[in-house]
């Protein structure tokens, strides 16, 4: 089988046609960006565009976008934001869904998780996510970014804090806004410390604890199972579209909520499925 689901956030493809007894199935999720360019006014070759692209916010100086530069960029935020996020994650089937035969044996997969991104010019079609993106003078070593506004230097690791220790915390803007576009918020957001509503950019959201600011969705780089949660929300709409096997219907007692894991786990048979047994692998691979 391979089936197309268009969500909200993002367009998520299953296929189980990979699927044998080592292999399990592969769930892609596919980010749709167009991108648009901001130059300064008038044509000139340089000028200013405020912090946020507020009235009150500090202008900072923007130069225009040249064909290949605009295109180097494209091409860099993509290749690296899809590398990153990427065969990371295997989601633990714990509906029993997608049942197949391998020879004598029923098989129950687990699910590989894929990205792809792809951005062009939001001229170009239709876009889950349209970004505006200003191009930085060298001489600007800070823009004032948010959610629908990029500028040119967001693929470079910069400090965004540090840890109790005193150490940089790094991290390269672009990938944690993807985590948001992917529908995930700040590592605190639901913590006492940050709004429970409006402003969840208050700094006490990316992190108190040197754990939390380290994350990709803190202030840092590091990815944690929690970041797989993209892929189960689209494995949860799969199953409710799927309904019951024809090949295996698990017991009710034995379907348990799917998670994810950092770790490559081998199909079940059905009788490892219903005794709740896990075969790990630690060779790369789906």
């Amino acid at each position: 089988m391979k089936k197309t689901l268009k969500l909200t956030k993002f367009d998520a493809l299953l296929d189980t046609d990979v699927c044998n007894a080592h292999t399990n199935a592969d769930l892609t999720l596919t980010l749709k960006m167009g991108f648009r360019q901001v130059n300064p006014a008038g044509g000139a070759a340089k000028g200013t565009h405020n912090d946020y692209g507020s009235p009150s916010g500090t202008p900072r100086k923007i130069i225009k976008w040249t064909v290949a530069d605009w295109a180097a960029w494209k091409t860099g935020f993509c290749r690296s934001a899809q590398a990153f996020w990427d065969q990371k994650f295997w989601l633990i089937n714990g509906a029993g869904a997608f049942a197949f035969k391998a020879g004598s044996n029923i098989f129950i997969p687990n699910v590989y998780c894929r990205f792809a991104l792809v951005g062009s010019d939001a001229s170009a079609g239709i876009h889950h996510h349209v970004i505006d993106v200003v191009r930085l003078d060298p001489s600007e070593n800070w823009f004032g970014s948010h959610s629908t506004l990029y500028d040119s230097k967001d693929t470079l690791a910069v400090k965004k804090g540090t840890d109790s220790k005193g150490r940089a915390i790094m991290q390269r803007a672009h990938v944690h806004e993807v985590g948001h576009l992917l529908g995930m918020g700040h590592v605190d957001e639901g913590k006492a410390h940050c709004p429970a509503s409006g402003d969840t950019n208050a700094g006490a959201c990316y992190g108190v604890t040197d754990t939390d600011k380290n994350s990709v969705m803190g202030q840092g780089m590091r990815l944690d199972p929690k970041h797989g949660a993209p892929w189960l929300t689209a494995l949860a709409e799969f199953v409710k579209a799927e309904g019951p096997s024809s090949v295996y219907t698990a017991p009710a007692a034995k379907i348990i909520a799917a998670t994810a894991v950092m770790k490559r786990h081998y199909p079940r048979t059905t009788a490892e499925f219903e005794a709740g047994k896990m075969l790990t692998s630690l060779l790369p691979g789906r």
